[in-house]
């Protein structure tokens, strides 16, 4: 059995997904979860044991960053990306949605408008609203099992005076991977405006069927008004160490996002998160690369399965992430019916409503699992909406 079908027994370790489900589903507990985005299998063991080495030291002191760090950082973006970025564009913190809160009141006035393309990671709309300043929603169009952007629309925003836009590359939770003709459109747009484009890849590294992933900080056009978010924490499962790197090409702006960290002593992650990013970057290739072949086939899996089980159920085409994003409306329900439905029957997904208010009865799902997690997760989602067929034809 591979590394990825293996599995972690994380119960009792206060995990969120495993532990505290009582709090998402109404009381409910045992549930296998399919939630919130972290793997259920062990990371790359390079990283586990550079913790231990460092751990080992004895202390766990003040740490600065080391040219070591940023070697490595550059040489992910070269190597895995095609992109050649200068070392004092790496601005590390302590995760990226905190720090797109920080980008938003440090380099926007307080009552901007702020872009974003619904449906999308519920924390942008969050950040938005922590910061006082007003949402602009770019709705992304559906076709019949993808989404493009609407760039009619993002273009009268941009025009009418937005001072930022919520980019997210490869998308949450809609699974696209933006081609490059996509985001030269994007470009094209910002050019010459005076607006910030924060592009969140954190899920950059995680592209399934052999598909490229295209990084906006491609564009030399707007590298100038450009923050790119990226982290190992998704590619590594490495998320509790809140350890990201922003890639901020424009000196201005990057001086005036700096000195707003300075000012309020963000300016270096944790120790161990630290340690982590080194060793991932530093050989963690091969262990991507099969990561993404394990994901591509339980994401093939579970498009095969609804088509032969459930075909009202449209799956958007997985392309990148490993979170599937599901239209279940043909069966009548909200969001939180189907979640809560779902649950009575032993799995833990997410309600699609979460992402934007227009996707009531849609439903998200976590496949970063062993394959026989995944297999039971889909037999509950089976009996749970067969039962409501059931009782839709009496």
């Amino acid at each position: 059995m591979d590394q990825f079908n293996l599995g972690v027994d994380r119960r009792g370790t206060a995990c969120i997904k495993w532990d505290f489900q009582e709090l998402d589903y109404k009381g409910k507990s045992g549930l296998l979860p399919f939630s919130i985005a972290d793997a259920d299998y062990r990371t790359h063991q390079p990283i586990l044991d550079a913790l231990k080495a460092r751990i080992d030291n004895g202390v766990i002191g003040y740490t600065d960053l080391n040219e070591e760090y940023f070697s490595a950082v550059a040489g992910w973006c070269e190597r895995r990306h095609n992109w050649k970025i200068e070392h004092n564009w790496i601005v590390p913190t302590g995760g990226i949605v905190p720090a797109m809160c920080n980008a938003i009141e440090a380099l926007t006035s307080p009552n901007a408008k702020v872009i974003v393309q619904p449906p999308v990671y519920d924390p942008f709309y969050s950040v938005i609203k922590a910061s006082g300043r007003r949402m602009l929603e770019n709705d992304l169009i559906r076709d019949e099992t993808s989404y493009r952007m609407d760039y009619d629309g993002l273009r009268a925003m941009v025009e009418d005076g937005a001072e930022m836009i919520l980019l997210c590359s490869p998308h949450n939770p809609v699974c696209r991977v933006w081609s490059r003709e996509e985001l030269q459109q994007v470009a094209d747009l910002c050019k010459g405006h005076d607006i910030i484009i924060v592009c969140d890849e954190i899920h950059w590294d995680l592209i399934l069927g052999g598909r490229e992933h295209v990084t906006i900080g491609l564009f030399p056009e707007i590298q100038d008004r450009l923050i790119v978010c990226t982290s190992c924490s998704k590619t590594f499962n490495i998320a509790g160490l809140e350890t990201s790197n922003l890639i901020i090409p424009g000196e201005e702006i990057r001086q005036k996002y700096q000195n707003y960290l300075y000012a309020r002593y963000l300016f270096v992650p944790n120790t161990l998160g630290l340690e982590a990013v080194k060793a991932a970057y530093a050989d963690g290739d091969s262990w991507v690369d099969a990561q993404n072949a394990h994901l591509t086939e339980n994401a093939k899996i579970v498009c095969e399965f609804f088509q032969e089980h459930l075909p009202e159920v449209k799956v958007a085409e997985p392309q990148g992430t490993y979170l599937l994003w599901f239209d279940m409306t043909a069966f009548g329900k909200t969001s939180e019916e189907l979640v809560d439905r779902i649950a009575q029957e032993g799995a833990g997904l997410n309600s699609g409503e979460h992402y934007g208010k227009a996707y009531d009865g849609f439903v998200r799902m976590n496949v970063a699992c062993p394959r026989e997690q995944l297999l039971a997760g889909l037999e509950c989602i089976k009996r749970a909406l067969t039962k409501i067929k059931e009782e839709q034809h009496g």
